[in-house]
């Protein structure tokens, strides 16, 4: 049997040692003097935007030609300034959303976007890939200009980093699985699962420097893009002036679905994942003739035992062939939507990734087989179990982040009395409720039952800033949630809450022997 060459790392702009993230430290500066307009914008543009000077000073930018921008790490530099003050310029402060994006960012941000195969928004690549340094482990910038919001990138930093170590042994896998190896593959997940497990105690940090109120109400709204973005004020999604003969683009804003390496994990498991809402009833697939060993050159695709039958994608990773733009974020697979957000080369790796993928139907099929009873068989079977299950324990913190930092703060509604910073008691109690973001139980990782509300200012205005009261501003997703609207935006444009229920449960729904779906615990509960 002829198989398809596994991928190698390093073609894919990918290290075993730091994984997506690039070997040396990103660019704090452009060396070329051609962009010192950029840097000379990007080193002031907090207080810029704080005091509603940002797109002003845009407007004053001449256009450069990016692709002045020769080496990677250029065009990632290039990258992250025009994506920080592409959305400074969109979002504003205490402004109106503009539908509009100036030529002197619209121009160079779509070249380089293109020389990274990206798309032109701001990325989980941008932020958490490329925004950072080794002094002090500081961000390069943010949004904010608040250390809460440097926290939240550095922590999904540190995740990529903490993670690297698995793109290796996710190959070692598969290669035993071609070798028919059961024993050196337990061992080898075995080890996986340790790394997932470290990964979900890196991501539990988040709680301790990223204050809920501060995220919700003051970075998240610059996160978002510009898909489903009506309510926003951005109906139409931004017209990129000079690009695209003036067409609006409707893009995703950075999300976490964007991280190529928990791609990498339900792509190399076999974790299948749907549009939001389709939940098809999945076949029970009790081997895999002639194929248990992978899928060969010549043959059919066996990831899960399922060829192309929705949406021209196997749902376990291949990524179908429309653009972003083309569809909303509801009627296709956004995960692997998400996709087209990545960089080109991480992006093609996912693809080759899940052209090789095996782990899943060699587990399945000899856990169907005569063998099942066999210790060793028993042991890889609980292995992979228990991989899955720390992929899912994953999922869950997720969803009791998300609870926390965004469904609860947007059914309380904002504090103005204490600086922009939730406090216990910063509530008068005649609105009923007190702001500590520790209240609220939470069950199955479901959003806690909204709290009586302060007063509700007029439809338009931000509840957060009286000016926006004054002139009728929309406020972006930093507001608090209406009565009767049950959709809590994400930043990519999902409906939150029930795309990441469905992620979680399709997760548990990949053990081989069947769990409850509930809140999992940083112990796998096959131990």
């Amino acid at each position: 049997m002829v198989f398809k060459a596994l991928p190698v790392l390093t073609d894919y702009d990918i290290s075993p040692e730091t994984g997506f993230l690039p070997v040396e430290p990103p660019l704090e500066i452009l060396p070329d003097p051609y962009f010192a307009p950029w840097e000379e914008t990007f080193r002031c543009f907090n207080g810029l935007l704080l005091a509603s000077r940002i797109r002003q000073r845009v407007h004053e930018l001449p256009v450069l030609d990016a692709s002045r921008l020769t080496t990677k790490a250029e065009q990632r530099r290039g990258y992250l300034i025009l994506c920080m003050l592409s959305h400074a310029y969109v979002w504003g402060k205490h402004e109106l959303a503009a539908e509009v994006l100036p030529a002197s960012l619209a121009v160079p941000w779509q070249k380089v976007a293109d020389m990274l195969e990206m798309q032109p928004i701001l990325t989980h690549a941008a932020v958490v890939l490329w925004n950072w340094r080794l002094f002090n482990l500081d961000t390069l910038a943010t949004l904010s200009g608040s250390s809460d919001e440097s926290w939240f990138y550095l922590v999904t930093t540190a995740i990529e980093a903490k993670g690297a170590p698995v793109l290796s042994k996710l190959l070692n896998a598969i290669q035993l699985v071609r070798d028919d190896d059961i024993t050196g593959l337990t061992q080898e997940l075995v080890t996986i699962r340790g790394i997932i497990e470290e990964i979900v105690v890196v991501l539990r940090k988040m709680f301790e420097r990223c204050d809920p109120y501060v995220f919700y109400w003051k970075v998240r709204p610059y996160l978002a893009g510009w898909e489903n973005m009506a309510e926003a004020g951005l109906p139409n999604g931004v017209r990129y002036e000079g690009v695209d003969n003036g067409k609006y683009k409707t893009l995703a804003g950075g999300s976490a679905a964007q991280s190529s390496l928990i791609h990498a994990l339900d792509v190399a498991f076999g974790v299948d994942h749907y549009p939001t809402g389709f939940r098809p009833k999945k076949p029970h697939h009790h081997g895999h003739h002639g194929h248990k060993n992978g899928t060969t050159v010549d043959g059919e695709a066996t990831m899960n035992g399922q060829t192309d039958n929705f949406y021209n994608e196997t749902v376990s990773g291949r990524v179908s062939p429309v653009q972003p733009e083309d569809t909303g974020a509801g009627s296709t697979n956004f995960i692997q939507k998400m996709r087209f957000y990545m960089p080109g080369p991480h992006r093609n790796f996912l693809t080759h990734l899940t052209e090789v993928a095996n782990i899943r139907p060699y587990v399945t099929s000899l856990a169907a087989s005569n063998r099942a009873t066999d210790e060793e068989v028993l042991k890889l079977v609980a292995a992979y179990d228990e991989c899955i299950h720390q992929i899912k324990v994953f999922r869950d913190v997720h969803i009791q982040m998300v609870t926390l930092y965004i469904i609860m703060q947007a059914n309380k509604g904002p504090s103005i009395s204490h600086g922009g910073f939730a406090t216990k008691h910063s509530i008068t109690p005649a609105n009923g409720f007190s702001s500590d973001a520790n209240t609220g139980k939470v069950a199955n990782g479901d959003a806690a039952p909204p709290a009586a509300a302060p007063p509700v200012a007029k439809k338009g205005a931000s509840i957060l800033y009286p000016q926006k009261i004054i002139f009728g501003a929309p406020h972006g997703l930093a507001k608090k949630q209406e009565e009767g609207n049950d959709v809590i935006r994400g930043t990519g444009g999902t409906d939150l809450i029930p795309f990441l229920r469905q992620s979680r449960d399709e997760t548990n729904e990949s053990k081989i022997v069947p769990t409850p779906s509930m809140i999992g615990t940083s112990k796998s509960s096959f131990t």
